[in-house]
């Protein structure tokens, strides 16, 4: 084979497959670096699993237990509808107050909300409570 009797379509092919090469060669480096590394007993085996970090399911505040679902609201939810009297308090005001999401207030309504008994509904995304 010679060069000078490549065409463009030749000449492109063997440029991709001499890159292709150059790529395997450092991926094979970096093994043989590996496995040398490994025979001299200086490698850190890679670990593989979570991040480190708090568990799940845990709170900041050491040894408080996590609230279940829905219930990190309720306390402060009630206390602010409650402090709002008969005329009650928006959901956006609300959430400000809170500093939660409106989505959340709006769901904690329709899931938990529901179950508490006082909580009326007195106008558009206003609520009221009544203990």
């Amino acid at each position: 084979m010679s060069l000078s009797n490549l065409t463009s379509a030749q000449l492109a092919h063997l440029i991709e497959l001499v890159k292709e090469k150059e790529i395997l060669q450092e991926k094979l480096a970096k093994v043989d670096a590996a496995l040398s590394a490994l025979e001299t007993g200086k490698a850190v085996p890679a670990t593989r699993g979570r991040k480190p970090g708090r568990p799940p399911g845990t709170t900041k505040v050491a040894g408080e237990k996590p609230a279940k679902r829905g219930k990190r609201l309720k306390v402060p939810l009630l206390k602010a509808l409650e402090a709002a009297g008969a005329t009650g308090i928006t959901v956006k005001e609300l959430a400000a107050k809170l500093k939660v999401k409106p989505g959340n207030i709006f769901s904690w309504f329709y899931t938990t909300g529901k179950k508490v008994k006082g909580i009326t509904k007195v106008g558009e995304a206003k609520y009221a409570y009544a203990p």
